[in-house]
């Protein structure tokens, strides 16, 4: 028993030490495996998408496709349309729909390749048919202004109509412009404003502007809503719409003939800040008279007036004049 007791110790030595030297050897192992993965350069990860591509990866030709359509770094460096068009011609050879749609459009704008709309709507209608629903909105879009092919209004609402139940908002938008002025469809104003609606909440400026222009002037059988107006130009020119925030100006100016309250001089502010003439004419007045709501500011004043001359309003632009002739 002596024995044996003896050699425990020895047994949980030669143990130890035989998994030390594993653990060892398998950190080495590890580490080896590390240092012979690759740290990829530009230059290489495009060779090998082109190997993949060679090796009728549409995919990899997508890709590539996109890389020299965007550039590098997706924001246009080293953009080559002529790559693009390349690597979107062969990845749509291999029937990849998303590339069918940019080839298209490669076509439709002449970039790349000459333009060529008959081509554009070649790989719109293929693109379609692989299953790529901006590609028929896109074919809808050509149908509608017959580029590259005759006007067809009822091929494009039925392609608007199949895009906007898939979601893309701006074939929500257009279809709604046919039905609000029954451009091959019966007019229905209702069915305009759920569209236009689907539209603006889908991110399309365009519908919340269409809805704005609606309640704006109880146009096309609506009734005149100002705050309605005033939150649909609202939306659409936080979706960068111009032409929205410039109309956004004008309501909230409407809202004020004079600034009488302190909640005046903010809706004025929002106005002047959209680019409304008069709203920063009124707070040049605001801040140049003798009044209990600012303390005068003659500097301020000069700043709106300076805006709002600058915008094309004429009382700005003469107050100015007589700023500078009294040496204020």
């Amino acid at each position: 028993m002596g024995t044996l007791r003896s050699k425990l110790p020895i047994l949980t030595t030669i143990l130890v030490m035989a998994l030390i030297i594993f653990a060892v050897n398998n950190d080495t192992i590890v580490k080896n495996t590390r240092k012979v993965l690759p740290n990829l350069t530009d230059e290489q990860y495009v060779k090998y998408y082109r190997q993949a591509c060679d090796l009728k990866d549409a995919d990899a030709c997508f890709e590539l496709g996109q890389l020299y359509d965007r550039g590098v770094d997706g924001k246009g460096k080293d953009v080559d349309y002529e790559e693009a068009y390349t690597y979107y011609g062969l990845a749509c050879n291999l029937d990849h729909a998303a590339a069918c749609n940019n080839l298209a459009y490669l076509y439709n704008t002449g970039k790349g390749i000459k333009k060529n709309n008959w081509y554009a709507i070649r790989n719109y209608k293929k693109a379609c048919e692989l299953g790529d629903i901006d590609a028929c909105y896109n074919l809808g879009a050509m149908y509608y202004s017959g580029e590259g092919t005759r006007k067809n209004r009822y091929k494009a609402a039925r392609l608007f109509r199949k895009s906007c139940d898939k979601g893309v908002a701006a074939a929500c938008n257009d279809l709604g412009y046919m039905y609000a002025h029954g451009i091959h469809v019966r007019k229905d104003i209702l069915e305009a404003i759920s569209l236009y609606t689907d539209a603006c909440e889908g991110g399309e400026a365009s519908g919340c502007n269409n809805l704005g222009n609606m309640y704006q002037n109880g146009s096309l059988g609506v009734r005149k809503d100002s705050a309605k107006a005033e939150k649909f130009f609202e939306k659409a020119c936080k979706l960068h719409d111009k032409d929205s925030c410039q109309k956004l100006g004008h309501v909230l100016e409407s809202k004020i003939n004079e600034i009488k309250y302190k909640s005046d001089i903010k809706t004025a502010q929002e106005a002047c800040d959209l680019d409304n003439d008069v709203s920063c004419y009124k707070l040049g007045e605001l801040y140049y008279g003798h009044n209990t709501l600012v303390e005068r500011d003659v500097y301020k004043a000069l700043e709106y007036f300076q805006k709002a001359c600058d915008l094309g309003q004429a009382d700005s632009c003469k107050r100015l004049g007589d700023i500078h002739r009294a040496g204020e």
